[in-house]
C-alpha cells in the first residue's frame, strides 16, 4: 500500500474518532469531579521504541545514531574535512545506509535464528560452544585476560557484551548454514570455466626483475677547471676497478654503498622488483642486460646516457600461469565460497526487503547531522 494513502487514511480515522467523541461528550453531563476521579494505571504498558528520530526500531531493537556512525567514523571525518555539508550529506549517507542495512539484517537474522531453534534445545550445549569460542579468542592474544580486558575497555564493551555477541554470531552462523545447504554437485566443466574466468587475476605470476645497481654518474667525474679531463672515461676507469674487486670476491652491496651515486646506495644498491617495460631511459638498458643474465650474475660496466652501470641480478621471473591441474583443489574451494557468498547475498536481500524502512529517512538524516557535528568538533 502507498504510504501516503495509508497515512491519509489513518488521519481520516483519527479525525472521525475525535469528532465522534466530541459529539458524544455533548450528550453526557461530565462533571469536573468525575474527571478528577479518573486515576491513571499504576504502571504504564511498555511502548515500542519509536522509529525515526534519534533511533530506528527493528523487531523491538533500537538502532542508535552512534551505532551507525562508529564503524565508518574515520571515513566520515575525512569527508567532513573535504566537503561542505551538502556534498558531505550525500556521500556520508551512502556509508551510513550500508551500516544500517547490515545491522537490520543482523537483527532479523538473529530473530530468525532464535525462532528456528528446537523447543527442546539444550541451552547448556550452546553455552559450551560460546565458551569455546571465547577461549579461542583469548588464546589469540596469548591467553592474556588483561590485554583482552584493556581492548574491551577501549572499545567500550564488556565481557557480558562479548559473550552475547559470540552467542548471536554462533546462532546466526548455524541458521545460515542450515538455510543455505547447497547439495548440487560441482561438475568438472563448471570448475574449468570458473578457473578460466579468474586465472588472469588469481593464478598469473607476473614477470619481474630484481637487481642491485652501482651507478656512476659521469658528470661527477668531470673537472670544470680542466676541460681535458673526460668524465665518462674517468667513471669507466673506476667502474673497471670496481668490477675487478667484485671478481676478487668483494661484496657487491658494500661496493655499491661506497661508490654508487644512486639513491639505492644506502641499501647496498638493491632496487625493489620492477616489471619488464617499466624502466625508462637510461635505466631501460638494465632490463635488456638482465635478459641474458642468470640470478647471481654481475654485468660488465655499461655506458648509458651519462651513467656507467654495473648490475647484479638477484632474481627474475617470466610471466607464467599456474595450470588448472595444479590448483584444482584451490579453485574448487574458491568456487564453493563464491557460490555460498551469492546465496548469502540473496538471503540478505530477501530479509531486508521484508523490513519496512519507510521511516528510516528521518533517522538517517539525523545520523548524518550528528556525524557532521561530531567531525567538526
Amino acid at each position: 500500500m502507498d504510504m501516503r494513502k495509508l497515512i491519509t487514511g489513518m488521519m481520516i480515522c483519527c479525525t472521525a474518532v475525535w469528532f465522534w467523541g466530541c459529539e458524544e461528550a455533548k450528550k453526557h453531563d461530565v462533571s469536573e469531579a468525575r474527571l478528577k476521579a479518573v486515576k491513571p494505571p499504576a504502571t504504564m504498558p511498555k511502548m515500542p521504541t519509536p522509529a525515526g528520530g534519534v533511533t530506528l526500531s527493528i523487531e523491538s531493537t533500537a538502532i542508535t545514531a552512534d551505532e551507525l556512525i562508529k564503524p565508518v567514523k574515520p571515513q566520515i571525518d575525512a569527508l567532513a574535512r573535504e566537503y561542505d555539508y551538502e556534498i558531505f550529506n550525500k556521500k556520508a549517507k551512502r556509508l551510513l545506509v550500508d551500516v544500517m542495512l547490515q545491522k537490520v539484517a543482523d537483527i532479523k537474522l538473529y530473530q530468525k535464528a532464535k525462532a528456528a531453534l528446537p523447543e527442546n534445545i539444550d541451552q547448556g550445549i550452546i553455552d559450551k560452544i560460546v565458551e569455546q569460542e571465547v577461549q579461542r579468542f583469548i588464546a589469540h592474544y596469548g591467553g592474556n585476560y588483561a590485554t583482552v580486558e584493556q581492548m574491551f575497555k577501549e572499545m567500550g564493551t564488556t565481557w557480558q557484551d562479548f559473550y552475547q555477541q559470540q552467542r548471536r554470531a554462533i546462532l546466526i552462523q548455524a541458521f545460515l548454514s542450515e538455510e543455505m545447504k547447497d547439495e548440487k554437485p560441482i561438475t568438472y566443466s563448471e570448475l574449468l570455466k570458473y578457473y578460466e574466468s579468474i586465472k588472469g587475476e588469481s593464478y598469473t605470476k607476473n614477470a619481474f626483475i630484481e637487481f642491485r645497481l652501482i651507478d656512476l654518474e659521469t658528470e661527477r667525474f668531470a673537472d670544470a677547471n680542466d676541460p681535458n679531463i673526460n668524465g665518462e672515461q674517468k667513471a669507466m676507469e673506476l667502474a673497471g676497478q670496481i668490477e675487478q674487486k667484485i671478481r676478487n670476491g668483494e661484496d657487491f652491496a658494500g661496493l655499491a654503498e661506497k661508490y654508487s651515486n644512486d639513491e639505492s646506495a644506502k641499501v647496498g644498491g638493491l632496487w625493489k622488483p620492477v616489471r619488464p617495460g617499466s624502466l625508462v631511459e637510461p635505466y631501460s638498458v638494465i632490463e635488456k642486460t638482465a635478459e641474458d643474465m642468470n640470478a647471481g650474475g654481475v654485468s660488465e660496466p655499461i655506458s648509458a646516457s651519462g651513467h656507467i652501470f654495473i648490475v647484479k641480478l638477484e632474481n627474475k621471473q617470466a610471466e607464467a600461469i599456474e595450470p588448472f591441474e595444479k590448483v584444482q583443489m584451490e579453485v574448487e574451494a574458491r568456487y564453493l565460497f563464491e557460490r555460498k557468498r551469492k546465496l548469502v547475498d540473496k538471503t540478505m536481500k530477501k530479509i531486508i526487503s521484508q523490513v519496512d524502512l519507510t521511516y528510516a529517512d528521518n533517522f538517517l538524516e539525523y545520523c548524518t547531522e550528528q556525524a557532521y557535528s561530531q567531525a567538526k568538533k
